[in-house]
């Protein structure tokens, strides 16, 4: 009976330990499964449609590059691609297409994050200079070159055509943020104070004592009242009136007079050494 007893036992305790392999195994399976489901990232896909800014024609062929994680994919012929992403906290996504400027924006990859984004890019290039006629003269201008008063007075083409640098011509927008006029020595040369032409004719500028703000020429014209400067030194200025004022015909009296005292003006550069002319906004 003892014996029966004690064989019943060996039997009871070899089956257990038998059990523990396979429920620990069923366990450790449950548990894989359970952090491979956690691991396992959750996909998000996004549509995004590429068009020309100017045209909103659809763009094909564009790269489109997820940055944080390198992955490009390129614009069908409809515009469109499709983004892929494994994270829900954003990401920005740079746009490159040959012919267009190069466009980087923000995309949201949070769960509520399900509308098709539409980005645009700029086409790329030089832009032609804009050309007008003055008189009998063909002059190229920049996108900003249309103050009427440096049109008529030729303050563009002498900056284009003269021997003087650019920094010899002041564009008068460059002084809106300042309340002198002395200050244009910020923004390219500083002004000749001892032989000054405003609108083309002779200014004489008060002397500095120190005494006031507003001195020299400072106290005979206020910044935002300028539409342009011109300064120059010996060697650079204009030698004769066919380098001032463009398309001065004969019956064309307040050009030629305009014309006859910027020669004048240039001409004193070898007597005073520097001749700065002033335009005022009208």
């Amino acid at each position: 009976m003892r014996a029966a007893l004690h064989r019943s036992l060996c039997v009871a305790a070899i089956a257990a330990l038998a059990a523990l392999p396979l429920a620990a195994g069923a366990q450790s399976d449950s548990a894989s499964r359970a952090a491979s489901a956690t691991a396992r990232p959750h996909v998000r896909i996004r549509v995004l449609g590429v068009y020309d800014e100017e045209s909103g024609e659809p763009i094909t062929g564009a790269d489109v590059t997820d940055m944080f994680t390198g992955l490009t994919s390129r614009s069908t012929n409809t515009g469109t691609v499709a983004l892929f992403f494994s994270d829900t906290t954003g990401t920005m996504v740079r746009l490159k297409k040959v012919g267009y400027e190069q466009n980087t924006i923000v995309v949201g990859t949070a769960l509520n994050d399900t509308t098709p984004v539409t980005a645009t890019m700029i086409r790329a290039g030089h832009v032609l200079a804009k050309v007008v006629t003055i008189g009998n003269r063909a002059v190229k201008l920049g996108p900003a070159d249309t103050v009427p008063e440096l049109l008529r007075n030729g303050f563009y083409e002498r900056r284009l055509t003269g021997g003087a640098p650019f920094s010899a011509f002041i564009d008068g927008t460059k002084l809106g943020r300042t309340l002198l006029a002395s200050n244009a020595r910020y923004f390219g040369r500083g002004i000749c104070e001892s032989n000054l032409y405003i609108d083309g004719m002779p200014i004489a500028v008060p002397h500095r004592t120190g005494r006031f703000l507003k001195e020299g020429v400072d106290a005979v014209v206020n910044a935002a009242d300028i539409a342009g400067i011109e300064t120059y030194y010996s060697g650079d200025a204009p030698v004769d009136g066919t380098h001032t004022v463009p398309g001065a015909g004969a019956l064309d009296v307040g050009a030629n007079m305009v014309a006859h005292q910027l020669t004048a003006a240039s001409n004193s550069v070898a007597a005073r050494g520097c001749v700065s002319m002033i335009w005022l906004k009208h």
